[in-house]
């Protein structure tokens, strides 16, 4: 399955070399291409893609009041050349904000974010494979050696004191000195969830959640009432097997 997207920025140099990186990523299948945001709006209203690429500063309307005038707007990844628009559209759960111009690793990152999400949110479908070769692991620094870790093996991600601890489906732990706030911004956000302040846990590995508990692996972790909605919502509530009436 591919996921499908839309294009927009008034710049049309920029549009040509996005779709220059979707070719190479074979995994996007562009819908639409828009200079005009009014167009683009009109389009969306109408039609329904996964995610949108979309330029912030455009004449007539901004790519944040683009997103903020959509009922169910799909997955957003801004780009603009202004670093102060980054907390304005983070605060919309933007997936993703590209500085121009933009190279071709940083938008492989922005693209690996939404197939993350999308694999975590949309599990019955499938997806291609990642579009670049690390996206299926990472790497963590731990005394004077680097390992590498699959992302499917990891439970849960703990903060300690001078530490984080990761533990894995093995039972093995391994600590280094990345703080927990700069290893969730750099671990896809779909596949990893923040259900207490001193822990992260791998949403697919979720055996059951309660007001005060998540079990991940067989542990009973701490959910905490600051998380508890949104652990809710993106874990239970969309995958749910509901009563028919």
């Amino acid at each position: 399955m591919k996921i499908t997207c839309l294009l927009l920025d008034d710049d049309p140099l920029v549009l040509d070399l996005l779709q220059a990186y979707v070719a190479m990523t074979d995994i996007l299948d562009v819908k639409a291409v828009f200079t005009d945001p009014l167009d683009a709006h009109s389009y969306l209203v109408n039609n329904q893609v996964q995610v949108l690429f979309s330029d912030v500063t455009m004449p007539h309307l901004t790519g944040i009041d683009l997103v903020r005038s959509l009922q169910q707007p799909p997955l957003v990844v801004l780009m603009t050349a202004y670093p102060q628009y980054a907390m304005e559209g983070f605060n919309l759960d933007v997936i993703d904000f590209l500085l121009k111009p933009i190279s071709l690793d940083r938008f492989l990152k922005a693209v690996n974010k939404v197939t993350s999400i999308l694999r975590v949110s949309t599990p019955n479908q499938e997806l291609k494979p990642d579009v670049t070769a690390g996206l299926g692991s990472f790497f963590i620094r731990t005394d004077a050696q680097f390992v590498r870790l699959h992302y499917r093996e990891v439970l849960y991600i703990e903060a300690l004191k001078d530490f984080t601890k990761i533990n894995t489906s093995d039972g093995r732990t391994h600590l280094t000195l990345v703080n927990l706030k700069n290893l969730e911004e750099q671990l896809p956000p779909g596949l990893f969830v923040r259900t207490h302040r001193s822990y992260l846990v791998n949403a697919a590995q979720i055996e059951s959640v309660s007001n005060l508990e998540v079990k991940v692996g067989g542990h009973a972790l701490p959910l905490g009432q600051t998380y508890r909605e949104r652990v809710t919502e993106r874990i239970v509530n969309r995958s749910l097997i509901r009563r028919q009436h």
